[in-house]
């Protein structure tokens, strides 16, 4: 329609056949017009704030797993995922604006399609409005380590196949990366080089060279085996590495700092965390804002029975390794019951906030708590209730709400009937005091028919957050994504 008007004026320009006054009102005419088409095309890309419908990633045919995502800077996101549509595992991403529109076409662009199993992305920001994405890859049998980095208008930076992180021909699993804060990114992982399972890191210039030795550098290499690394920056180009080791009859926490020049800062084979009668595993760790961190793992020194009741601990380390609260950590919750998966942030003021599934109710409930530099608990003792709603609720992830509280994200099963599992995901925001801010036991992100799993958040900068996750109301699994509030 706007072509025809605007060859309709033309003609009116050329013949001169009709007064002036015609001209100007038909490219008005033509502008109102063409605002609004471009006004009814601006609101079908607002999100949908159905929470049985959501907003569509990718609905490409086969399945699409794993989703990531990170702030694109300019209140959207970025977001990638492992891709089947191709008849093998590729990596695709898609930009999603403020307005909840896609702007990297229909259902994604490759990142990486070389034709060998690619899997579980990791997504960091590159400080431009891109994206550095790190993922499994088997183009050379092994699960090696790959990455690519992606910019504002979804162009691949790093060459079309991506550059190797670590291509040691050995297995590696369990992966995790951080910013560098200088545009590049420290990534970690378990690898199995001498036999054992050990810890390894690299970091990767803006450019994607290795900054560290080839292949990596071990943050922790000797007897037994190390598993599930997590890290966080040290905030100099380094990070704070965290794992739970099993060379000892118990399973205890250690960690170790590497600094930007890939060096071991803390004693050889890292510092002990926790070293209590018992077992201790699946750490965290988040940073303090002082070049240190506060550590937060699942203990069973309580546990009379082994494995059926976990506590929660924590310990606070300085710059040098020092631990600053008590010999083997504090409790953050020891209800007799069993508490699970903790997950936290920093809550900005130099505490953190920390969120898990409790069973202190029968059922898995959502509980949090935050607490001071000094370790002191500021909210009830062994925690707060998010979410007590019936049914199970579990793996609660958090990201901040940029108030000194938090938005806590959860699959939620309380509408399980008999046989029939009903999936969903919901959410809660809660203030630095604590305090519920939105519907009580949460508020629903996704209550589509099917499953719905792998959520992963990242804060929306305005209180709530954009949530994405797998999902099964189709035929087969896509990606979907949601703004909450």
């Amino acid at each position: 329609m706007r072509k025809r008007l605007l060859q309709f004026q033309s003609t009116l320009c050329r013949t001169k056949k009709f007064p002036y006054f015609i001209i100007p009102f038909s490219c008005a005419l033509a502008c109102c017009v063409f605002t609004l088409i471009f006004c009814s095309q601006a609101l079908l890309a607002e999100w949908i704030k159905d929470a049985s419908q959501n907003t569509p990633v990718c609905t490409a045919k086969e399945e699409q797993h794993f989703p990531d995502l990170v702030s694109d800077g300019h209140g959207g996101v970025i977001v990638a995922w492992r891709d089947m549509r191709n008849g093998n595992r590729d990596v695709f991403a898609q930009r999603v604006n403020a307005n909840g529109e896609m702007l990297w076409g229909n259902d994604g662009v490759p990142v990486c399609e070389v034709p060998a199993a690619q899997s579980w992305p990791i997504l960091l920001t590159d400080t431009q409005g891109g994206a550095i994405i790190v993922f499994g890859d088997s183009r050379q049998s092994a699960r090696d380590i790959y990455a690519q980095r992606i910019d504002a208008n979804g162009a691949l930076l790093w060459g079309e196949e991506g550059v190797p992180v670590c291509i040691e021909p050995s297995p590696k699993d369990d992966v995790k990366a951080i910013p560098d804060g200088e545009g590049g990114a420290v990534i970690v992982w378990e690898d199995s080089r001498h036999g054992s399972v050990d810890i390894y890191a690299q970091r990767i210039n803006s450019s994607g060279k290795p900054v560290w030795e080839l292949n990596g550098v071990p943050v922790y290499q000797g007897d037994g085996d190390q598993y599930d690394p997590f890290l966080t920056t040290d905030e100099a180009g380094g990070a704070i590495v965290v794992w739970w080791n099993i060379s000892t009859p118990d399973w205890d926490v250690f960690a170790q700092r590497i600094n930007a020049e890939g060096a071991p800062v803390w004693e050889t084979g890292g510092v002990p965390v926790c070293v209590a009668p018992g077992n201790q595993g699946a750490p965290f760790v988040v940073a303090d804002g002082a070049a240190g961190a506060f550590i937060v793992w699942s203990d069973y020194r309580n546990d009379p029975n082994i494995f059926t009741r976990a506590d929660l601990y924590a310990q606070r380390v300085d710059a040098d390794g020092k631990a600053l609260w008590e010999k083997d950590g504090i409790s953050i919750c020891n209800d007799p019951s069993n508490q699970q998966q903790p997950d936290g942030i920093s809550d900005g003021a130099g505490g953190m906030i920390v969120v898990w599934w409790d069973e202190r109710d029968i059922f898995s409930d959502i509980y949090a708590q935050r607490i001071r530099p000094d370790g002191s608990p500021v909210w009830d003792i062994n925690g707060i209730p998010v979410c007590v709603a019936e049914g199970e609720q579990r793996q609660p992830h958090l990201v901040s709400d940029g108030s000194q509280g938090a938005v806590v994200y959860w699959p939620d099963y309380r509408e399980d009937y008999g046989d029939v599992t009903t999936d969903a995901i919901y959410a809660q925001r809660i203030d630095a005091n604590g305090k519920s801010l939105w519907a009580f036991n949460g508020i629903a992100v996704c209550t589509a028919d099917g499953s719905q799993m792998m959520s992963r958040g990242v804060a929306n900068g305005s209180g709530g957050a954009f949530i994405v996750w797998v999902d099964e109301r189709g035929e087969d699994a896509d990606i979907y994504i949601h703004s909450v509030p």
